[in-house]
């Protein structure tokens, strides 16, 4: 999928020349085509392509989120031939099926989704461009939310459960997928061998995926360096609410392509014979931050490479500098086929007056206050203590008084039931820790403290996370946003057909800030969808600053909870 482009078959430079600013101008001109939009009934039949498109059409992508596709129809009652999608779309009970599917191709990108439950078609009337129909589409993304994780995906739900909870540990670039496709199996196929890995496609009998809505592609469990992860769920849960935090930790991307008749085989062996509309999904590393990628630099020197590798705990993430090492460009001596190799970012957008980026935003947080307080309950065996000692010492003194030779007694629970609303949870109750890294970077003048909103007992593990979560939430911070004319120099595609895509690492300069490069992986793409507009790009670290004692404490914590749901902890 590279393009109409021929093989060099000259001999000289200058034909060498000739056939390279033909391949350039070939994907101009393919960079200059507007979007094609072709809508589809429930059944994924084709029902025409919108041609004519008013502003307001759009589409906005999301890393790992779903994204959003807008358009707006003109519709006419005198000219319902050539408004023929806009009454089509209009007119639910004419249709015979109700739900309405889009599919947008620019630039190798394929981009599916479905009409909003809620408000998936509007007509407005009036207004400078007169009657329109207004047709709003989730993306693709939010199909992953309407797949549930039952804990056992191979026994009636509505029968039995057991284990209570599904429980999964490994390589997150295989826990998730296979989650899903077991998942995908309860609700569209039956009699898999639970014995056997279901991302094999070796295992799939008698055509198990053939009338399926959604297939996850196959993927080995070798091979792999994404990090190891727990992942449990009950049917309460969407795979999307349990994947979304476990996929930033790993920066893995997840990707999604709807089959259309006519399209080559999703994968080598998968064959062609896919019902129509069929979604595969498949998780990507795009970050390489794991093998080596780039994370700034600047004009001069280049970008530098560095890799995350991890300490023996198997949680922590440190980040090394990769000098001297050689560098695999293989990725990028394919002929005809451009991308970006995520261990190898190198498209770089510099700021100036001819840079074909405007609107250029740089936003940059120096981090909040150099102290953080946590708590709110004593620490445990304070409050304990502190009643068996007005127990005891009311009951010692209650013992010692007599009055008119009568013996008062144990005055212990009397004095604690008086007591115990003043001094409980007063002692020990906070945990209040100085960042004198963050301080010193500040400088003598800066926020003097902050306070973590969850009630936790001091001094405990769950305080520390606490105190931790607070300091991640308030660290320093880079993000950038521009709007970007295509082809001026990088070309925004997917699928080999541009230099950089969703997801990807791109850097840029800015003009008061010298030859310093900033590298961040793109999170959100927008593209006007009504003929003519630029891309808005935003840039940005989609990996939270997760502590590693955090990270060790949060995988006991869910292994623990999902052993007690479970009734064996």
């Amino acid at each position: 999928m590279t393009g109409n482009i021929a093989p060099f078959a000259g001999d000289t430079i200058d034909d060498f020349a000739l056939w390279a600013e033909e391949i350039r101008q070939t994907r101009l001109d393919r960079v200059a085509q507007p979007a094609r939009i072709r809508l589809f009934d429930g059944n994924w039949i084709e029902r025409g392509e919108a041609v004519e498109r008013l502003d307001g059409s759009g589409m906005t992508l999301k890393l790992n989120d779903t994204g959003s596709i807008v358009v707006e129809l003109p519709i006419d009652r005198e000219d319902r031939r050539g408004t023929y999608l806009a009454h089509w779309a209009l007119d639910q009970d004419a249709r015979s099926t109700t739900n309405i599917h889009i599919i947008v191709e620019k630039d190798g990108a394929r981009i599916g989704g479905r009409a909003a439950p809620d408000n998936g078609v509007t007509l407005k009337t009036g207004g400078d461009h007169g009657d329109r129909v207004v047709l709003t589409f989730l993306e693709d993304t939010e199909e992953l939310k309407n797949v549930h994780v039952a804990a056992n995906p191979f026994l009636p739900v509505s029968l039995i459960q057991q284990p209570k909870v599904q429980f999964l540990i490994g390589r997150a670039d295989w826990v998730l997928p296979a989650s899903l496709a077991m998942n995908l199996a309860r609700l569209q196929v039956f009699n898999f061998d639970m014995n056997k890995d279901i991302l094999d496609p070796a295992n799939w009998l008698g055509g198990m995926w053939a009338q399926s809505q959604i297939v996850v592609k196959p993927r080995p469990m070798r091979n792999s360096v994404a990090p190891v992860t727990i992942m449990t769920g009950t049917i309460k849960q969407s795979w999307w609410e349990i994947a979304a935090p476990i996929l930033e930790d790993a920066e893995l991307q997840i990707v999604t392509r709807r089959f259309l008749k006519g399209d080559p085989e999703p994968w080598p062996g998968a064959g062609t014979s896919w019902r129509q509309g069929t979604l595969f999904v498949e998780l990507v590393d795009k970050s390489g931050f794991r093998t080596g990628t780039s994370l700034g630099g600047n004009l001069a020197t280049g970008l530098a490479r560095s890799i995350a590798s991890v300490t023996t705990n198997r949680v922590e993430d440190r980040y090394d500098l990769l000098t001297g090492a050689p560098v695999d460009d293989g990725k990028y001596r394919l002929p005809g086929k451009l991308g970006t190799a995520p261990e190898m970012p190198y498209v770089t957008y510099i700021d100036g007056d001819n840079s074909g980026i405007s609107g250029f935003e740089l936003v940059r947080g120096a981090g909040g206050a150099c102290r953080i307080t946590a708590g709110g309950e004593s620490m445990p065996g304070v409050n304990e203590l502190g009643e068996a000692v007005v127990g005891y010492a009311g009951d010692v003194l209650g013992d010692n008084i007599n009055i008119a030779g009568y013996g008062v007694g144990s005055l212990g629970s009397i004095l604690n039931a008086f007591l115990m609303p003043i001094y409980k949870n007063s002692v020990l109750a906070y945990t209040s820790v100085p960042l004198i890294d963050r301080a010193a970077q500040q400088g003598w003048g800066h926020a003097l403290e902050t306070a973590c909103t969850n009630v936790t007992q001091a001094y405990t593990p769950a305080a520390f996370m606490d105190l931790r979560r607070r300091r991640r939430e308030t660290d320093p911070k880079t993000a950038f946003t521009f709007t970007v004319q295509n082809a001026i120099p990088w070309i925004i595609g997917d699928n080999g057909f541009g230099h950089w895509w969703l997801g990807d690492r791109s850097g840029a300069t800015n003009r008061y800030l010298g030859a310093q490069v900033h590298v961040q992986r793109c999170t959100e793409l927008t593209l006007p969808l009504d003929g003519g507009g630029d891309w808005e790009a935003k840039f940005g670290d989609v990996r939270a600053h997760q502590d590693p004692l955090e990270k060790a404490f949060g995988l006991v914590a869910t292994a623990m909870g999902a052993f007690n749901q479970m009734g064996v902890a």
